[in-house]
């Protein structure tokens, strides 16, 4: 029952893919080159950084900075986060510790060991602010870098290859993938 079930399908996708290649297209029926300008690309890296880059054809410039740009404000927002929560608990701590001492109750080495937790916790916090203003300051440098990329140093205006919608939603084309010869099946939303 396998063995007729596997030949039945393999049987489809042989008939499937004949009548396909009929449909196929070559990669330059659906692709068509447009102009980007000098202005589109200042706009695409003042949106966020390389986006003008990558259009301009720069790929390896854009995507070096969309990626610094993102890590640094993925960097930024969770130094930011961990700050405010141990700011939280600090403010707290340091509370009860000027609780302790106003009163004068608990013993010297509670109170010993609960400055020590308050140093601890505010070494963290310095540490965290440092973390943050860095990041912030790396974001900056390379949205200011990518503008003056952009403006400065940016082609006067570049070809683009968009792809367009194919008339068939269905493609079939060959292709070759490590020597072996081979159909690609793609679908198109």
């Amino acid at each position: 029952m396998g063995k007729a079930v596997l030949i039945a399908g393999l049987s489809f996708l042989i008939v499937f893919s004949s009548v396909g290649v009929t449909f196929a297209q070559d990669e330059e029926s659906f692709v068509r080159v447009s102009v980007i300008s000098k202005r589109d690309a200042i706009v695409l890296s003042a949106l966020f950084p390389g986006l003008g880059q990558m259009t301009t054809g720069q790929k390896v410039k854009g995507v070096s900075f969309f990626l610094a740009e993102a890590a640094s404000l993925v960097l930024f927002v969770n130094a930011h986060e961990n700050y405010s929560t141990k700011k939280t608990t600090y403010d707290k701590d340091k509370k009860e510790f000027e609780g302790i001492a106003a009163v004068g109750r608990g013993s010297y080495m509670a109170a010993e060991k609960q400055f020590k937790d308050l140093k601890s916790q505010s070494n963290d916090l310095d540490d965290l602010h440092s973390i943050r203003n860095t990041a912030i300051i790396v974001a900056a440098g390379v949205y200011a870098y990518n503008l003056v990329d952009a403006i400065f140093f940016a082609p006067s205006s570049s070809e683009s290859r968009k792809a367009e919608r194919a008339k068939n939603r269905i493609e079939v084309t060959s292709s070759m993938v490590d020597r072996t010869p081979g159909i690609m099946l793609t679908k198109r939303f």
